[in-house]
């Protein structure tokens, strides 16, 4: 009896809500690369946002409940690799046409440097407090959307600028600097939220 009570707690460390959402968060970042495989950036990206808002729904709930562990913790890295790296570095690539030999190897600085950060913290946790080790990954969407600002506004020198803040996101995620974590995460969801909505509206309605 002890001993099947033993295994209930194992696998309830394994299979629970919050590790449900963290495979949900997984399930629309993957179709978000499948449309943007397809050509479809603006509904890719509002599916990726939308698995930014899920990724925090998942620590939320696991906090809320008392169950976070660290198998949640490495599952959610595990995806995190996918929404804030794999997704960007494949926008970078296909839609904004980062494709000279200059530009890949930018982007797998990119890649390494979200991976590196990502098992970094694994280990350190916060540091000085509440305080993020480096730039969090999370703010690779937002150089996406600034991307998509440039090409809709034809800036010039779009290829080598993307260069340059791509690699300046990656020494910002490999530093130690602390980033302060936030507070309170509603506004920036409501942010998410409303550029979902944009993003839909120009699938549905604007020029492709």
């Amino acid at each position: 009896m002890e001993k099947s009570s033993m295994d209930n707690e194992k696998n309830n460390q394994f299979f629970n809500g919050p590790n449900a959402i963290t495979l949900l968060a997984l399930l629309t970042v993957w179709l978000a690369i499948v449309f943007l495989l397809q050509g479809q950036f603006y509904l890719s990206f509002a599916l990726v946002l939308l698995a930014f808002i899920v990724d925090f729904a998942d620590g939320w709930l696991a906090r809320k409940l008392g169950i976070s562990s660290d198998f949640g913790r490495l599952l959610d890295g595990q995806v995190d690799v996918f929404i804030y790296l794999v997704y960007p570095a494949l926008a970078f690539y296909l839609f904004f046409g980062l494709q000279d030999i200059g530009s890949i190897i930018v982007i797998f600085i990119f890649l390494a440097s979200g991976v590196f950060r990502l098992a970094r913290f694994n280990v350190l946790g916060y540091v000085s407090g509440f305080n993020y080790p480096g730039l969090p990954v999370v703010f690779s969407h937002l150089l996406v959307l600034l991307f998509l600002i440039f090409k809709l506004n034809a800036v010039q020198y779009f290829v080598y600028i993307s260069d340059v803040l791509i690699m300046l996101t990656s020494i910002l995620m490999l530093s130690t600097f602390p980033f302060p974590k936030p507070k309170k995460i509603s506004g920036f969801v409501i942010f998410l939220a409303a550029l979902i909505a944009v993003m839909l509206y120009l699938h549905f309605y604007g020029s492709h």
